[in-house]
């Protein structure tokens, strides 16, 4: 019915977690880690405490987010596919109130769930096509500087459909979580690999949307302790502005 892949970076202990809460959902569902962390004594530990049904592949570099993802999207046989991070907790009904919903509505290509980090506050993962300020905002200006700009963030933010605590359909959906029908995925190709790491998800929203919508589906809840780009450091900053140029190369410059 549904597979599963999360690609880790040395986080054992929080994709194991997450693994565990994919297995709680009860469901046919086949997972797959792709261990991109390239320590030796990493991957052991994770092999060690990852459940006997999940699968590991261990890469002998770091192949990149959207690159580790299609290992499984493309040889998948399920109808569904779930892309995760490894700091997602799944509620537990999580993947039965998506896959209910995508069956119920064939014309919805991917669903995106309703979300909280770890102290209990809303995240805002559904997001409208961005402009390069509102980019600049959000992930590397300083609070001081975002609170000047609020309701133009809560609107990149879609937080006017998240606070109604309604379905609605959305422009783009965050890589944490990615519940999609496979055969799209599979049209699409999958991640576009010349993403290594950050705006791959907008990419690949983008193409699913050539066969249909993405909704919000806020019965289907997580939680995830994602973190801030702008405190990962500059390497991730740099890594940041590449893949928003690449992005907005595609698929068109919104400056304002």
């Amino acid at each position: 019915m549904i597979s599963v892949i999360i690609v880790n970076y040395h986080c054992y202990k929080l994709t194991v977690r997450a693994t565990e809460s994919v297995l709680a959902q009860d469901l046919n569902t086949q997972i797959i880690v792709v261990d991109n962390s390239t320590d030796l004594s990493e991957s052991q530990a994770l092999q060690t405490n990852l459940s006997p049904e999940v699968k590991c592949i261990v890469s002998a570099e770091n192949i990149g987010f959207g690159r580790g993802h299609n290992l499984s999207i493309l040889p998948s046989s399920a109808k569904y596919h779930l892309i995760l991070n490894p700091d997602v907790v799944l509620d537990p009904d999580c993947l039965i109130e998506g896959i209910t919903y995508l069956e119920k509505n064939n014309n919805v290509c991917a669903v995106t769930p309703f979300s909280t980090d770890g102290k209990g506050n809303v995240q805002y993962l559904a997001k409208r096509y961005p402009t390069v300020i509102d980019l600049f905002l959000r992930g590397l200006a300083p609070r001081i500087i975002k609170s000047y700009f609020q309701d133009r963030l809560n609107n990149y933010e879609s937080r006017d459909i998240v606070n109604q605590n309604t379905i609605a359909m959305v422009d783009l959906i965050s890589g944490c979580f990615m519940l999609c029908r496979t055969d799209y995925l599979k049209k699409i190709g999958g991640f576009d690999e010349r993403y290594f790491l950050y705006f791959e998800d907008f990419a690949l929203s983008m193409e699913l949307q050539k066969f249909g919508v993405l909704h919000y589906l806020p019965s289907m809840k997580i939680i995830h302790y994602g973190g801030d780009t702008a405190q990962k450091g500059l390497k991730h900053i740099i890594m940041f502005v590449s893949s928003s140029s690449k992005f907005f190369n595609q698929y068109g410059w919104k400056f304002f």
